[in-house]
């Protein structure tokens, strides 16, 4: 007689009957599931990782860029660095040339007032030597006709001005 184990049957329970079929059916549904999630996972990360490579390759064009156009720059400041310490040479030579021209300008200018007063002095003596040669003149025209009173009084008139003209 056969023992019927009713403690263990899924009938008596009140559970469906399970079949190979179903647990397959499982089985294989999860493993799907897990190979889409793993796949898309994946997807995510390649896409995300293609999408930081883009972004790294422009960052580093950019760096590139910045460095050529930083030597650039430096290349341009140490010209003008040159062309400042030329300039500031230049500008040191020309104001030693400019004092010395000021300093020559200046003798000029006195040497040009001493050479005025004496032309000044000069023209004065002239001017007297004319007045005393008028006198003279005078006086030797009134001793032609012997009239000497007229002489004397001629040359006293002009003694001053014969005076000043032999600079005396």
């Amino acid at each position: 007689m056969e023992v019927i184990d009713t403690e263990g049957s899924p009938v008596l329970l009140g559970k469906p009957p399970t079949t190979r079929r179903q647990t397959r059916w499982v089985r294989w549904t999860l493993a799907v599931l897990a190979f889409a999630l793993v796949a898309s996972t994946l997807g995510y990360l390649i896409d995300d990782q293609k999408s930081e490579n883009e972004h790294y390759d422009r960052i580093h064009r950019s760096l590139v860029f910045t460095r050529h156009r930083t030597t650039d720059v430096h290349h341009d400041l140490a010209v003008l660095r040159h062309d400042v310490a030329v300039l500031m040479g230049q500008v040191a030579s020309t104001s030693t040339s400019w004092t010395q021209d000021t300093s020559q300008l200046k003798t000029a200018q006195y040497e040009l007032a001493v050479v005025q007063s004496d032309v000044t002095q000069g023209s004065t003596r002239i001017g007297s030597l004319h007045t005393c040669l008028a006198g003279v003149q005078q006086a030797l025209n009134a001793l032609a006709i012997n009239n000497q009173a007229v002489a004397v009084s001629d040359l006293n008139a002009v003694s001053s001005s014969c005076s000043e003209s032999s600079g005396g």
